[in-house]
C-alpha cells in the first residue's frame, strides 16, 4: 500500500467496499493526535449542521433548539460514540476479536465523517425534494449499518458478518446500559 490517502478514493471506497476502506484506515495506524482531530471536528460539523437545519425548518413540537445547546449536544453525542466505541471493543474481544480501543475509534471517527456527508445530502433532499428525503433517511441508516458492521468486521479480523454484527448488537446494547446506569446514578432524569 502506498503512504499516501486520498480522501476521495476512500470515501468511495467506504461506501462500496467498507472492509477495504476499514483496511486501508487500520494499515496507516494513525497517531491518536490524528483521530481526535477527525473525531472532533466531525462531531461539531455534525452538530452545526443539526441546529442550523432546525433553525431553517418549521417542524411541529420542540425544536432541536429549544431542547439543548449545541456543546451540550456535541459533548453528549462524542461522548456516547466514545462509550460505544469502548463496548465494541470489549465485547468484540470476548468473541476473540483482535480489535483495541484505538482501531475501532479510528474507524469510527471517520464514520463520524461518512455520516456527516450522508446527512448533508438528506439536508439537501428534504429542502429540494421532501418527499425523497424519508426513504433515503430510511437507506442511509442501513447502508450506515451496513458499513459499520463491515468495519468492526475488518478490526476485529472475525471474516464473518454474522458474527460482527452480533458483537455490534451486544457492545451498543451494552454501552446503551451502561449509559442509562450513569445517568441514573447521576440522578438526571428522562
Amino acid at each position: 500500500m502506498s503512504n499516501t490517502i486520498h480522501l476521495g478514493d476512500l470515501l468511495k471506497t467506504s461506501f462500496s467496499q467498507p472492509k477495504e476502506a476499514a483496511a486501508v484506515i487500520i494499515y496507516r495506524g494513525f497517531s491518536y493526535d490524528v483521530i481526535w482531530s477527525v473525531f472532533i471536528a466531525s462531531i461539531c460539523l455534525t452538530t452545526a449542521m443539526q441546529f442550523f437545519a432546525d433553525g431553517l425548518m418549521q417542524i411541529d413540537g420542540p425544536s432541536l433548539n429549544e431542547v439543548s445547546s449545541p456543546w451540550i449536544f456535541a459533548l453528549m453525542v462524542g461522548g456516547m460514540t466514545l462509550l460505544v466505541c469502548a463496548t465494541i471493543t470489549w465485547t468484540g474481544q470476548r468473541f476473540d476479536g483482535e480489535a483495541s480501543f484505538k482501531t475501532i475509534f479510528t474507524l469510527v471517527a471517520w464514520l463520524q465523517v461518512i455520516q456527516l456527508i450522508l446527512q448533508a445530502f438528506i439536508y439537501v433532499l428534504l429542502f429540494l425534494v421532501t418527499a425523497l428525503a424519508g426513504f433515503a433517511q430510511i437507506a442511509i441508516i442501513f447502508w450506515s449499518l451496513w458499513i459499520f458492521i463491515a468495519f468492526v468486521d475488518t478490526a476485529h479480523g472475525f471474516d464473518n458478518m454474522l458474527k460482527s454484527f452480533v458483537v455490534s448488537v451486544l457492545g451498543i446494547g451494552l454501552g446503551g446500559i451502561i449509559l442509562f446506569f450513569m445517568i441514573s446514578f447521576m440522578g438526571v432524569g428522562f
